[in-house]
């Protein structure tokens, strides 16, 4: 029993590689990969092809890096602009300088406070509309994780033997 357990798990460590090489990546395709073990932090790259263990890209150059020792690698989804970011960081500012200008304005006024308050909220709509705007023209770019680690296969040692053991993460 021992044995053909063991053999069983033999038989299936070389389909582990194959089968985590399954990855939502096309040729062609911008990447971004991160491998600490050669210096290398979020290099923008096209991707090639997995093979036999190793990631190939193009940057300068292509590269063939090891797939262990990469810690990251992000796909490229587009540009996006952030227009609510900028409509939030447009209203805190616009209504800040909207109370000083209020404030400068109305100083010694019997209606201080009624200015004040509306100069407040022209400078908060003003502001978030101006952020609203720039965040949307201001585009940056988006990316998404890639699991390395999908299928993983193991022996696991048993009580009456050995048994296996798989991991599938989406």
């Amino acid at each position: 029993m021992r044995v053909s357990s063991l053999l069983v798990v033999l038989l299936l460590a070389p389909l582990t590689d194959v089968l985590g090489q399954e990855q939502p990546l096309q040729p062609g395709q911008r990447v971004r990969v991160t491998v600490p073990d050669l210096g290398i932090d979020r290099l923008a790259a096209t991707f090639n092809a997995f093979e036999s263990g190793m990631l190939t890209v193009t940057a300068d150059s292509t590269m063939r890096i090891p797939l262990a020792s990469v810690t990251r690698l992000d796909l490229y989804q587009g540009r996006h602009g952030h227009p609510w970011r900028g409509a939030g960081l447009g209203f805190l500012g616009g209504a800040a300088i909207g109370t000083a200008i209020g404030a400068a304005v109305a100083e010694g006024d019997e209606y201080a406070a009624l200015i004040i308050l509306f100069s407040t909220a022209v400078g908060a709509g003003g502001g978030a509309l101006i952020g609203a705007l720039v965040g949307f023209i201001a585009k940056t770019d988006k990316w998404e994780k890639v699991p390395l680690d999908r299928v993983r296969v193991s022996g696991v040692p048993q009580r009456d033997g050995f048994g296996i053991r798989a991991r599938i993460t989406f």
